[in-house]
């Protein structure tokens, strides 16, 4: 398969071409396309990444549609690798993909990462998904992406990058002296301070990016009191096994600087915007 890398998991081919088959057969008459998102297509693809896909249909799945693919996903997730293990994505109707109203709105069947269940969800109904679908997607099997959905404006993706950022910022707080969460576990952590790399270069640039740009970018960029929480978050992302420590308390110290950053980005965000990208660089690195 075109533009899959080999590693760090050489069965990743084999999983994609498992699930493409399975997909196929499940809808032999709805199946538009099927599209890898996520750090497959935006780079930087690692041992920890998910595998994000987004099947296109051409309309919505049926009752007996959605038992198929459910028997689908349990079956490739026994294969037992890792990408087996951590496919995660949403199906989205051809329709659907046209409404620009119903974004964030209408609830999509999603699997999450490590499961096998389908469920409706809004996690991958978002502007930033449409973005990479048009803009970086792999096509494993169907036609350019181009040909199914329009340009997502840059105004829609900056709004969707503040609002988001209040919610985290809500979530967060909200967490941090309760019982163990999920904002407030080792892996919570330090994903809230990546996020908060990525939402204000997408910002600033119009564009969504890796992590690892991201965190790159945002080290260049931010003031010096930052840098040490933004490498302790990229080094406790690398190595992650979710299942570990998504279940393991992070250090209070760091939940509090974390609570900070994501005030200092949502500030970013509510304030500068309006700006040019030059004058939101050189405000960022003020900052």
């Amino acid at each position: 398969m075109e533009g899959i890398p080999g590693e760090p998991y050489p069965e990743l081919h084999l999983v994609l071409e498992r699930f493409i088959v399975g997909v196929q057969n499940a809808l032999p008459t709805n199946l538009v396309g099927a599209y890898l998102v996520g750090s497959l297509a935006t780079g930087d693809f690692d041992l920890d990444s998910d595998v994000d896909f987004l099947i296109v249909t051409d309309h919505e799945l049926t009752d007996a549609e959605v038992r198929l693919l459910q028997a689908l996903h349990l079956e490739v997730h026994n294969l037992g690798c890792y990408p087996a293990r951590h496919l995660e994505g949403s199906y989205i109707s051809r329709h659907l993909l046209t409404r620009s109203d119903l974004v964030g709105v209408q609830p999509l069947w999603y699997v999450d990462n490590g499961s096998t269940l389908l469920e409706r969800s809004v996690h991958d109904n978002q502007w930033h998904v449409r973005w990479i679908l048009r803009q970086r997607a792999i096509t494993l099997k169907g036609p350019d992406p181009k040909s199914l959905i329009q340009p997502v404006s840059i105004e829609a993706l900056r709004t969707e990058m503040r609002t988001s950022i209040k919610k985290l910022r809500t979530h967060f707080v909200a967490e941090i002296d309760k019982p163990l969460g999920y904002c407030n576990t080792r892996f919570g952590q330090s994903f809230a301070v990546l996020t908060c790399c990525r939402m204000p270069h997408t910002l600033q640039s119009g564009a969504v990016q890796s992590k690892r740009s991201a965190v790159q970018w945002a080290e260049r960029s931010v003031g010096a009191e930052w840098h040490e929480l933004i490498r302790q978050a990229w080094v406790e992302r690398e190595g992650v096994r979710f299942c570990r420590k998504v279940r393991q308390p992070a250090d209070g110290r760091l939940l509090g600087e974390t609570a900070r950053f994501i005030g200092f980005a949502q500030n970013e965000g509510e304030n500068r915007v309006h700006c040019t990208p030059e004058v939101r660089q050189r405000n960022w690195r003020r900052s």
